[in-house]
């Protein structure tokens, strides 16, 4: 996909001092109309005849929008920008440099770039809206496609991130707006901080209708998110709705480490790396004989993954020893808690999560291979392990990339194979830091 992650640096803008336009907001309307978005900055695209900012000290076409009211305006999309313009303030300030001798450039071009995981499902009413599947990727190029405001203009991405098709989608504000107007802005929350925000946002629901609020075509004027089931909607911590997620690209170079969590786990692992061990490696901890805080301390410095308690030392999982096996041009068998992963994400190791789900402990209890497991397990153990594999998935499928359907252990080692080879050669997709 084309897209420059930085910000674009107009020519102009590293010769043109900047300057501070300041004036009192006469009517509603600022009369000021942006292009450009969080690739390349927002710029003064026109200024209305009666605009207050108009004058010979005030903005010009051209302008780089560095600040408003004291708000940076770098990496802000063009929706973000007009949201932050249309705060009811009597005192406007704007910190620009000029750079008319890009503007033409960037009327062109599409200021906004930025990829989104969709977290619901939606089916286009119209046609030139845009159909996904909940855990799709998107590219948005344009936060308010002629204005429209409340929709993005997005491309949906194939496995490969190649583009397939455009469309209209209901912007993140437009489905925010919407869950407080289900949900009532009187949820129990006033106290609490997701209270303050949910007034802040019924506050500013009033903007919407200064700008060119089209339906774009829904049939019979229905509104597009009716379809959408709000109580779906995955939640965040504070009470509030999520309905997109910002992503960032990774090109995986190297081997991707592969948690195996499930049933019978350390047969598969043992076959992997006898029958297949030019592709897999085990992840061996490191004998450590200190004390506990010092362990708990080289955890939290994510020097250390994980650790088990064993007489006299610790068995741990060090970061140094699974960047070794990768190296190698090994995919490496990890041996450590679910809970673990997360750590594993903050010091960008992202692994290949398969789940082993077997239908009952009785198909565990079947299970039997010539070479790595020569005895049944017993009913009891069946049992327990089926137990918390069942708590396994509960706490963690999050995490999963993917299922492996329980059988018998060369099968599953056979489709572990064939899904990290497909999981290696596709795009990785992690949570972006921007909001």
């Amino acid at each position: 996909i084309e897209q420059d992650e930085g910000t674009i640096t107009p020519p102009s803008k590293r010769t043109t001092p900047s300057r501070l336009v300041r004036f009192k907001r006469s009517h509603a309307e600022l009369g000021v109309q942006i292009c450009g978005g969080n690739l390349c900055g927002i710029f003064v695209e026109t200024l209305d005849d009666d605009s207050p900012a108009k004058g010979p000290d005030g903005l010009s076409p051209g302008d780089l929008i560095l600040e408003y009211n004291g708000v940076s305006m770098l990496n802000k999309t063009k929706e973000d920008a007009y949201l932050e313009m249309l705060k009811p303030v009597e005192t406007i300030t704007f910190k620009v440099q000029n750079c008319a001798d890009s503007l033409a450039d960037i009327r062109e071009t599409h200021g906004d770039g930025f990829f989104v995981r969709a977290l619901y499902e939606r089916v286009a009413e119209a046609e030139q809206e845009l159909s996904f599947k909940k855990d799709d990727i998107l590219y948005v190029e344009d936060t308010l496609p002629n204005g429209n405001f409340g929709f993005w203009m997005a491309w949906q991405l194939d496995e490969n991130a190649q583009r397939l098709l455009k469309g209209q989608i209901p912007s993140k504000y437009m489905m925010d707006q919407e869950f407080y107007r289900r949900h009532g802005m009187t949820d129990g929350k006033e106290d609490g901080g997701a209270g303050k925000t949910l007034s802040a946002a019924a506050r500013r629901s009033f903007f919407r209708r200064r700008l060119k609020h089209k339906r774009s075509g829904s049939k019979d004027g229905k509104d597009p998110l009716d379809s959408i089931s709000m109580d779906a909607l995955p939640l965040t911590e504070d009470g509030l709705s999520l309905m997109y997620q910002r992503v960032q690209r990774v090109d995986c170079l190297s081997p991707r480490p592969v948690l195996i969590l499930g049933p019978l786990v350390e047969t598969v692992k043992d076959m992997l790396v006898k029958e297949t061990p030019a592709k897999f490696c085990r992840c061996l901890p490191e004998i450590m004989k200190a004390s506990q805080q010092a362990i708990e301390r080289g955890v939290k410095d994510c020097v250390f993954i994980d650790f088990k308690r064993r007489s006299g030392h610790f068995d741990v999982t060090t970061v140094a020893s699974i960047k070794e096996i990768t190296e190698k041009d090994s995919h490496c068998l990890l041996d450590i808690a679910p809970h673990a992963i997360e750590r594993l994400h903050s010091v960008h190791i992202y692994p290949v999560v398969l789940f082993i789900r077997y239908k009952n402990a009785k198909q565990i209890k079947e299970q039997k291979d010539p070479l790595y497991l020569r005895e049944k397990l017993s009913q009891k153990h069946s049992k327990e392990q089926f137990e918390l594999s069942q708590k396994i998935e509960q706490d963690y499928s999050r995490f999963f990339t993917g299922v492996i359907q329980g059988g018998s252990i060369s099968y599953m080692c056979t489709q572990i194979t064939t899904m990290v080879e497909q999981e290696q050669s596709k795009v990785l997709w992690i949570p972006d830091g921007a909001p």
